[in-house]
């Protein structure tokens, strides 16, 4: 419970000073906390996947709510455009959760190693996207 105080103070911090520094390591307290949390459970199910795209959703909007200056005026067909982008990421995300949750085949006995893997690999690619992709 320590790590998704952790995670909400450090989000707060960043939207607050404008700092996205913080926000990485809000989704990566709050991706401890989710397998920490299951560690008593051994199922890796849907619902770490549904995490793991959540996670992505609150870090883009972080990011867009801290790239976003109060005193410029903003278009609205930008602010459409950037929209529908993270929709059409989170989305992806989620079809693609879904497919491969699909083709493993994740039953209700597989180990929290698996869940850790698959919120490790959630993690990897949010870093990527926040990083602006591969270089």
């Amino acid at each position: 419970m320590a790590a998704v105080g952790l995670a909400l103070a450090l989000l707060l911090a960043g939207l607050v000073l404008r700092r996205g520094g913080t926000i990485p390591w809000a989704v990566a307290c709050c991706a401890a906390a989710s397998v920490v949390g299951r560690a008593g459970h051994a199922t890796a199910d849907a619902h770490a996947a549904a995490l793991g795209v959540l996670l992505l959703l609150a870090a883009e909007l972080a990011w867009w709510s801290i790239d976003l200056s109060p005193r410029l005026h903003v278009e609205r067909a930008l602010v459409r455009m950037k929209a529908v982008g993270i929709a059409g990421l989170v989305a992806g995300a989620l079809a693609l959760d879904g497919f491969l949750l699909a083709l493993t085949g994740i039953t209700p006995g597989s180990r929290v190693t698996l869940a850790a893997l698959g919120m490790a690999a959630a993690v990897a690619v949010l870093a990527l996207v926040l990083r602006g992709g591969p270089r």
